[in-house]
């Protein structure tokens, strides 16, 4: 017998009578045969039975041949599914593995270039001049600059220029022009156009708040290291500046660029799905790099003394120009170098090249009497002369058809040598000079370090003019004598001075101190050098004992400075025209000393181009060193070596000035603060008495009273700072 199942869809027949409708049955698998329970079946009486029965059944052959067939279908497909998963995976995880992993990070990355800011300049004492900072500008890429739907997600794209947009709210922001910004965003045959180098932070926050209101596209930073000048016009000349790409092009930042340029280093950055960049992760952590450090040998207050004596200097003497050195005479440490006119570095563009020059190297004048004591020198040393020699100064005296006078046209009559350099005797000093003779004249200039660079590392040092002993004419010998007819720069000056303060050795000038590594290893240190042994230690101290009565008793009397022995020379010469020739009425004013006389400590040059008035070395060069020097004495500390001529507690009483038993107290806190008094009324010593209590350093400005103070009183100051005090 064979049975019809019913399949799904199948339409059901209507229901028959009971008696009639054949038996329904009910299956199950079971093995490889159907169990069919007959709900109701007839028994061979032709009744039913009223529980029906189970009959085991033949299963339909072809029906389950359909069924296998149909499961042998779905178990190719599925395996042939499975097999090309398999397939696929492979190909994607094997074959195109390299591909795909860098198609990838393009697209949650981006690359960048980390900059590391350039290295910091700073003084002796570890302050800084010249800092860097990490800043953004601003570039556009023109092809970009354009409104895509994508930027308007469910709204319609505006009917605007995004160029016209961008130009008119930017340049506000930025302080440009809005056509020349326009131009720049219309420049549709490029990729890269800057908009802005350095942006200040505002500027950058500004620009990204309206490139994200606005949706402008094409607009990106980029990270540049900017240069800070912290104390602004302070040491111009010697620091030089940087220019937009950081590369360093006047002074230091020109000669120790290699040294301090930061390098530039790749970046990946990560983004999220929506563009927003991941936080801090060991993938895109952006750990900023610090390149070296140039330590000077500049002292930040004695520059700023320097600097302000130059600027006093220039305000009362109307000189066009002007340069200052100071060193110290044993090492060769460049202590302090100014020059005028100047400018600020964090501004370099608004002034002119004549104000980058650095005069104390790179300018070559004649230093007319400032340069007798080396004449005076070598006669010592050829022992044509002895400080008692005597001379008979008529007040002038012919050579070779020239006729050369006195500064001031008198005759002294018979006086000894070091009465020619007290007071600057041109007729001695150029017979000295014939009885020398040109050959030797040039041959101690050069051991002085005349006619070549210092070797110095300040950069720009000119090499100077001296004649050649062939072409010397009589004259010529006796001019070179008292300073005329040859050409040096303000440091071989100075320097050549240091070998007769510190016993007749050649130092070579350096300011950069030593090159510090990011970890505080020092890489690179300078050591004081001594170039030559030029004169004797007996030579040298016979000029010192004469130079020192050039300010004690002669024509250098303006530098004099109570309690100190200082030895100097004063100098004034004619200056030279660019045509040949000298022009007429105009000097060079310098003065040149070292102080204490016996054991020099510091040694400083003044140089004044082209004064108005008075013009003397004596009359404006003197005075502005000595008022340099004594702050400087005053600010280091330095007790005067004699103290007879220094005024008494009786004088300071009858100049109403409070006794030392009232002077205030300063008596740090626990943290070493103190507040600062009325410092108002007393004298220079009084003042430093006071702050020495505390801890403090004075920084004076002028002499006489003080007056008024840099911070007020009530001011709390901590250790180690220093305060400012005017006198009159």
């Amino acid at each position: 017998m064979k049975f019809r199942f019913p399949w799904p869809g199948r339409k059901k027949k209507a229901k028959e009578p009971a008696k009639d409708r054949p038996a329904v049955p009910q299956w199950r698998r079971s093995g490889s045969s159907r169990e069919v329970r007959f709900l109701r079946e007839e028994n061979r009486h032709g009744d039913f039975h009223p529980q029906g029965r189970i009959l085991k059944l033949e299963p339909d052959k072809g029906l389950l041949a359909k069924s296998k067939g149909r499961a042998r279908h779905i178990a190719y497909f599925v395996g042939a599914f499975i097999v090309l998963i398999i397939g696929n995976l492979f190909y994607l995880q094997i074959v195109k593995r390299t591909d795909l992993q860098q198609k990838a990070i393009a697209q949650i990355s981006g690359e960048h270039m980390e900059v590391s800011p350039r290295g910091s300049i700073v003084d002796r004492n570890g302050e800084e001049l010249a800092v860097s900072v990490i800043s953004k500008s601003l570039y556009v890429d023109p092809q970009e600059l354009r409104d895509d739907p994508d930027r308007w997600p469910g709204r319609r794209v505006p009917d605007r220029d995004p160029r016209q947009v961008a130009a008119h709210k930017l340049a506000p922001i930025l302080g440009m022009d809005e056509q020349d910004l326009y131009d720049r965003c219309k420049a549709s045959d490029l990729r890269f156009v800057w908009i802005k180098r350095m942006l200040d932070p505002y500027e950058e926050e500004a620009v990204k708040k309206l490139l994200k209101d606005e949706k402008l596209a094409g607009f990106h930073f980029q990270e540049e290291s900017k240069r800070y000048y912290t104390k602004n016009k302070l040491a111009a000349q010697v620091l030089g500046f940087v220019g937009t790409d950081d590369k360093g092009l006047e002074g230091i930042e020109a000669s120790m660029d290699d040294v301090l340029k930061g390098k530039p280093k790749k970046q990946n950055n990560f983004f999220d799905a929506k563009g927003n960049r991941i936080g801090k992760s060991g993938f895109n952590e952006v750990i900023t790099r610090r390149m070296n450090t140039v330590e000077l040998t500049i002292d930040a207050n004695m520059q700023f003394i320097l600097e302000r004596s130059l600027d006093d200097a220039i305000q009362r003497t109307k000189a066009a120009s002007a340069a200052a050195v100071l060193m110290d005479p044993n090492t060769g440490e460049i202590l302090g170098m100014a020059s005028r006119p100047t400018f600020d570095p964090n501004d370099f563009s608004a002034s002119s090249q004549e104000a980058f020059k650095n005069r104390a190297v790179n300018i070559i004048y004649e230093p007319g009497s400032v340069f007798k004591p080396i004449i005076g020198c070598a006669g010592l040393m050829e022992g044509i002369i002895t400080p008692d020699t005597p001379f008979n100064d008529q007040g002038s005296i012919d050579v070779g058809g020239r006729r050369i006078r006195n500064w001031d046209g008198a005759g002294r009559g018979h006086i000894k040598f070091e009465d020619i350099i007290k007071f600057s005797i041109n007729t001695g000093m150029a017979d000295l000079g014939l009885k020398l003779g040109g050959e030797k004249e040039t041959e101690y200039a050069k051991r002085f370090g005349f006619g070549a660079p210092t070797g110095s590392d300040v950069p720009g040092e000119q090499s100077g003019i001296l004649y050649d002993p062939k072409d010397m004419v009589p004259s010529d010998v006796a001019t070179m004598a008292i300073g005329q007819g040859i050409a040096v720069t303000p440091l071989q000056m100075l320097r050549a001075i240091c070998a007769i303060a510190n016993g007749g050795k050649l130092v070579r000038p350096y300011i950069v101190r030593r090159v510090i590594a990011p970890d505080g290893k020092v890489i690179e240190e300078t050591k004081p050098r001594v170039d030559s042994q030029v004169i004797s230690e007996e030579v040298a101290g016979q000029m010192r004992d004469m130079m020192e009565k050039v300010v004690s008793e002669g024509g250098g009397k303006p530098a004099q400075i109570k309690g100190y022995k200082i030895a100097g020379k004063t100098g004034t010469a004619e200056k030279l025209s660019p045509k040949g020739g000298y022009i007429p009425g105009v000097y060079i004013a310098s003065f040149v000393g070292f102080v204490p006389a016996d054991h020099p400590q510091y040694a400083m040059l003044i140089m004044l181009d082209s004064p108005k008035g008075a013009f003397y070395g004596s009359q404006v060069a003197a005075p502005i060193f000595k008022d340099t020097l004594q702050q400087i004495l005053v600010a280091k500390g330095i007790q005067p070596g004699d103290s007879s001529e220094l005024p008494t507690v009786e004088s300071l009483t009858l100049e109403k000035q409070p006794a030392p038993a009232e002077l205030p107290e300063l008596v740090p806190d626990e943290e070493g603060n103190v507040k600062l008094p009325n410092l108002a009324g007393y004298s220079i010593r009084q003042i430093q008495t006071i702050l020495y209590g505390g801890g403090l350093s004075l920084i004076p400005q002028g002499s006489g009273t003080s007056w008024k103070q840099d911070p007020p009183p009530g001011t709390v100051l901590h250790a180690g700072d220093s305060v400012t005090v005017l006198f009159r």
